[in-house]
């Protein structure tokens, strides 16, 4: 089996959830995405293909293993309780496969990985975990904001990081006129949709908070950082984006047709406090699970069925990658999310696993890339820092979990029958 390149290179991982070519390009001609141009500038762009169906913890869970759901075993938003009592959230313990981080923990380096889906409980890997109910407010500002057992690891840490985390009642006036400059004329008992916008701002900061102390916070091989903002602020408000369509009013129009493009800004700003935190010897890749339709192929209306908000999803979403030894200002073709762990190994002088369904992205690389293989990582003996078959999930966080898909529109409301949830899940 190789080694870890003995020349130190270290990788930063950013997923942004749906973002998309169609809207970036042109953000990027006007100047208003610099940091993404300039690693596009200096790296390598491309389309990112996608699986079916397009579930963002399966494609997510695809993306940190090189493996396809049947292989990895997180295939939807919920599965079934071991005991076939209940329904719960797919987990960490949903994943039986090495992720990129537990084959990097048994090379003796070191990672963060902040709120990637699914994440909760987190692993004790070598470095920093914060799962991905990590920055979910669960009630007001004036009441206690408890993290459920098993948000950061290491567990001493955890008081540090609850300290960072931004509560959506804590976002001010100005930031959500970025966002939709007329706020003020809209009454907010009425219309919920400005308080959307400031609980998908507050979460995405939370995770940007959770990055960056990560990063300042330990020596680093890998950080891996998932934001799902773009996502959430497209299933809201694409639909305002221009051009207007017939069937949305001009006045919805007027008031929010800017909140996607502030918030593909907003993700640019993240990344260039990310990239500060960086040095010379960082390969960054960003990838998107899947593109989102900004244009005539935008549906009128959403399927009333589980996981129906993926009709708005585009097959195709997004890859930059600019580091030493990457090919600059170059377009690559072909790459599909299963392709990122394969090619995140390559980087790192590592073997990849036979059993990955990806291949190294070697078209990137200024130089052939030697690529050594083995069976499979999962055969590899050591700590990888994975979860003890005993370990369970908090079933209280398991519950509110579930609210929370339900009201984002992934799953239906399963009601207190738990044998018809049960069947419908499995």
């Amino acid at each position: 089996m190789g080694k870890a390149n003995t020349k130190r290179r270290k990788i930063l991982l950013i997923g942004w959830d749906a973002a998309d070519w169609k809207v970036i390009n042109p953000l990027m001609d006007a100047g208003k995405m610099p940091f993404l141009q300039s690693l596009v500038n200096r790296g390598v762009m491309g389309n990112l293909s996608t699986q079916h169906p397009v579930l963002s913890p399966m494609l997510w869970t695809s993306i940190a293993t090189g493996k396809r759901p049947y292989k990895h075993g997180v295939l939807g938003f919920v599965e079934p309780t071991p005991d076939q009592s209940a329904v719960r959230p797919v987990s960490s313990l949903s994943r039986h496969t090495k992720a990129i981080w537990n084959i990097f923990n048994q090379q003796g380096l070191r990672s963060n990985v902040i709120s990637w889906w699914p994440s909760h409980p987190v692993e004790s890997i070598n470095g920093i975990m914060v799962s991905n109910h990590y920055q979910t407010a669960t009630g007001p500002l004036d009441q206690p904001w408890p993290m459920p057992m098993g948000t950061v690891h290491p567990p001493e840490l955890a008081p540090q990081f609850a300290d960072i985390r931004f509560h959506p009642n804590e976002v001010v006036a100005d930031q959500l006129l970025q966002f939709v400059p007329r706020a003020a004329e809209i009454d907010q008992e009425a219309d919920g949709r400005i308080a959307s916008i400031a609980k998908v701002l507050a979460e995405s900061t939370s995770v940007h908070m959770a990055a960056s102390l990560a990063m300042q916070q330990n020596d680093w091989d890998l950080t891996a950082v998932y934001y799902d903002a773009i996502d959430h602020f497209c299933h809201g408000f694409m639909k305002y984006h221009p051009p207007r369509r017939q069937h949305i009013s001009e006045n919805d129009y007027e008031l929010y047709k800017g909140v996607v493009e502030t918030a593909y800004r907003y993700q640019d700003m993240m990344l260039g406090g990310l990239l500060r935190l960086t040095s010379e010897d960082t390969t960054v890749i960003i990838v998107s699970d899947h593109g989102f339709h900004p244009d005539h192929n935008r549906p009128v209306s959403i399927p009333h069925q589980p996981a129906g908000p993926a009709i708005e999803h585009r097959d195709f979403g997004m890859v930059v990658m600019a580091g030493p030894g990457i090919r600059r200002d170059d377009i690559i073709h072909g790459a599909s999310q299963l392709d990122i762990t394969p090619t995140i190994l390559t980087l790192m002088g590592l073997p990849v696993g036979k059993d990955m369904d990806g291949k190294p992205l070697t078209q990137a690389f200024v130089s052939w890339p030697e690529v050594e293989y083995i069976p499979s990582w999962d055969d590899i003996e050591g700590d990888s820092g994975t979860h003890k078959e005993e370990t369970q999930t908090d079933p209280i966080a398991a519950r509110e979990a579930v609210r929370q898909l339900v009201e984002l529109g992934y799953i239906d409301d399963m009601g207190s029958d738990r044998e018809a949830a049960v069947s419908n899940t499995a």
